[in-house]
């Protein structure tokens, strides 16, 4: 927390302890003034008008307590709000505003992330036939089918890897710690198979599918980019391959 504002709040709790001291003070004093029925008729008549300047100066600590409490709540709504502003700001930095997945540069800090040993998957896909559709029905249909796609790539994927929107139909996911490349393999026909389901939009059913390459970080850990390149050329030649709805990187694919 910055100094000025711990600063501030512990000056503010001060003097409403300070308010509420005093309160208690003059209750105590009240209380036990109250109780003393003696004494003689100028004491009485002290008491009295003692009695009366207690009265207004407790209706006047309790006026500032009350006001001082309303100001303190306020001040904490307020920064409440900025802070929550703040977070949103944040968040739309690293979400895709169409879909709400993670972006290009959450998908790379993730990448960045990733261990340094294990067997590590990065997995790029992008949607056949979506050009098409957005050229055919307009935008706002492209745009509602690409929710749709995005929560079924989501759903298809395990809990712990992390789908990506990259930009217009491309997608990828980082699917870390696997326990053998058929895992990754495994992720691919399900994503594959996800998407290929027919989507119905506004009385339409749309057909597309996809082209996904993986890459494999093994005992290794590779660069951030040479493990999206490796990915990329898989998924190129998944898409030059009719009726390959996947494709792993090797070393063959480099000529």
């Amino acid at each position: 927390m910055d100094v000025g504002i711990r600063a501030l709040l512990l000056n503010r709790g001060l003097g409403l302890l300070l308010l509420a001291g005093l309160a208690g003070l003059y209750a105590i004093f009240a209380i036990d003034l109250f109780q003393d029925e003696g004494g003689t008729v100028t004491g009485r008549r002290m008491r009295v008008e003692l009695d009366e300047f207690l009265l207004y100066g407790s209706s006047l600590i309790l006026l500032l307590f009350g006001f001082s409490f309303n100001q303190h709540r306020g001040r904490l709504r307020e920064r409440t709000k900025r802070l929550r502003a703040e977070r949103d700001a944040r968040d739309l930095g690293y979400h895709d505003p169409l879909t709400g997945m993670p972006n290009r540069r959450a998908f790379g800090e993730a990448l960045d992330g990733l261990a340094p040993s294990g067997l590590h998957a990065v997995l790029m896909l992008d949607l056949n036939g979506f050009k098409a559709i957005n050229d055919t029905h307009g935008h706002g249909t492209g745009d509602a089918l690409l929710r749709v796609i995005a929560d079924r790539i989501a759903g298809a994927v395990r809990e712990g890897d992390t789908a990506a929107r990259l930009g217009g139909d491309e997608f990828a996911v980082i699917a870390p710690g696997l326990a053998s490349p058929e895992v990754a393999k495994a992720i691919a026909k399900r994503l594959a198979e996800s998407i290929a389901r027919p989507v119905f939009l506004d009385g339409r059913t749309l057909h597309v599918g996809s082209g996904i390459g993986i890459a494999l970080s093994r005992a290794e850990k590779l660069a951030p980019e040479e493990l999206t390149r490796r990915a990329d050329l898989a998924l190129y030649a998944a898409k030059r391959s009719e009726g390959v709805a996947f494709r792993l990187y090797g070393p063959e694919l480099e000529a």
